[in-house]
């Protein structure tokens, strides 16, 4: 019980108002605040987000890779021109110090070889092209012209050699007269984007000691036997 002293101006009524205002004066959170809190993080972590983007580094953008037949780009002899004009490309292959052509269209009986070549040894090289996948007929001109030609090599260019010619190329460079290497490149055009297409080769069949001998002479001074001076 509360007694009302003399001269005291605090009454019941006062008590339980200071109380109440005491209690109203810091409000509790409400839903709404609560959600504005969230937005305003919410905000914030976009904002990181949008910095983050700004600075990412870009994707790189590659072009794609088109592999493009032969035989739609050269036709008739345009080949043999441009083998002719390119035949240091096909020298670096072979791992030869150079070619250059001097003559075409060599005829050994049925058969006609697309160009004759010459390495800067005096060695001379037969080229026989066929812009499609080998087959026994080009395989069997391959064997003439090596019979039929004065030539230290003989080189098939084909766009697919198979494994059965493959085979058989292995066999004649490993039973063969030393005399005459055979080789076997596959012809590849590949186009990136809309650009023009650009051809290289593979060498896919090969002499047995041909790496080795490619080395030997990459060697300054190195000594070599007859059969690697030859080219």
């Amino acid at each position: 019980m509360l007694r009302q002293g003399k001269g005291s101006g605090v009454t019941q009524s006062d008590v339980t108002a200071s109380t109440s205002g005491s209690e109203t004066g810091t409000p509790a959170p409400t839903r709404s605040s609560r959600a504005e809190r969230n937005a305003a993080t919410a905000a914030d972590l976009d904002r990181s987000r949008g910095s983050f983007a700004a600075t990412a580094v870009p994707v790189v953008q590659l072009a794609e890779i088109e592999e493009v037949d032969p035989a739609t780009i050269f036709q008739g002899a345009a080949f043999s021109d441009w083998l002719a004009a390119n035949l240091d490309r096909l020298a670096k292959e072979l791992g030869l110090s150079g070619l250059r052509e001097v003559g075409r269209d060599v005829g050994v009986g049925s058969f006609t070889a697309d160009l004759l070549a010459q390495t800067d040894r005096g060695r001379r090289v037969a080229i026989m092209s066929h812009l499609e996948p080998s087959d026994h007929l080009h395989l069997g001109q391959m064997i003439t012209f090596a019979a039929g030609l004065d030539v230290s090599a003989v080189v098939w260019i084909t766009t697919r050699i198979g494994e059965e010619h493959r085979a058989v190329l292995d066999w004649l460079n490993s039973h063969g007269d030393d005399e005459v290497r055979f080789f076997g490149i596959e012809l590849r055009l590949l186009r990136i984007g809309g650009s023009q297409p650009g051809a290289s080769f593979h060498v896919e069949a090969r002499p047995n000691d041909w790496q080795k001998v490619i080395k030997q002479r990459q060697r300054v001074g190195s000594p070599l036997n007859s059969r690697m001076r030859e080219f």
